[in-house]
């Protein structure tokens, strides 16, 4: 018997959800939002996706995930920051370890998302010796962002989950 496969996210601009929407078409999933998870079967495996917030899922995911007992779980996400970065790969270490051990983790994809406008005139305002100050070295990155999630990164989040679910 084939396993049966959700696709659950939390998005907060639409970036996560537009990966969510691509991945669960691709494999034949139901798709719904972190609101309605309960509604997930207690069988499926789970692709849950997130956006990154302060270097792990935001609070509606990690409240999810914390939650879950023994399923099979596929993450994937959208952030910022390059998804080859060290920063991504720590946002992945994070994200696994919320999960309770009875959980099978069978792997992780982070892929670029334009960054809310919001927060980079927050960023704007914060002192220049801040990490996240506003420069013209992270406006260039947050200009290459807007164009995220694109065709690529779908493909990319496709592959990474066809690969782990099989």
């Amino acid at each position: 018997m084939k396993n049966e496969i959700e696709v659950i996210y939390s998005s907060r601009t639409g970036n996560t959800k537009r990966v969510a929407e691509h991945l669960a078409e691709a494999l034949g999933a139901a798709c719904r939002s972190i609101v309605d998870a309960s509604a997930a079967s207690e069988q499926a495996t789970l692709c849950i996706g997130t956006w990154i917030d302060r270097g792990t899922a935001d609070a509606a995911a990690r409240k999810y995930i914390e939650g879950l007992r023994g399923r099979r779980i596929f993450f994937f996400g959208t952030l910022g920051a390059e998804p080859d970065s060290e920063h991504a790969a720590k946002c992945i270490a994070n994200i696994r370890a919320l999960c309770d051990a009875s959980n099978e983790i069978l792997g992780a994809i982070l892929v670029q998302g334009a960054i809310d406008p919001m927060l980079i005139e927050m960023f704007k305002s914060m002192p220049k010796d801040n990490v996240h100050a506003f420069t013209e070295e992270s406006a260039a990155r947050y200009a290459a962002a807007a164009h995220h999630p694109d065709a690529a990164d779908f493909a990319r989040v496709i592959a990474a989950a066809r690969e782990a679910l099989t």
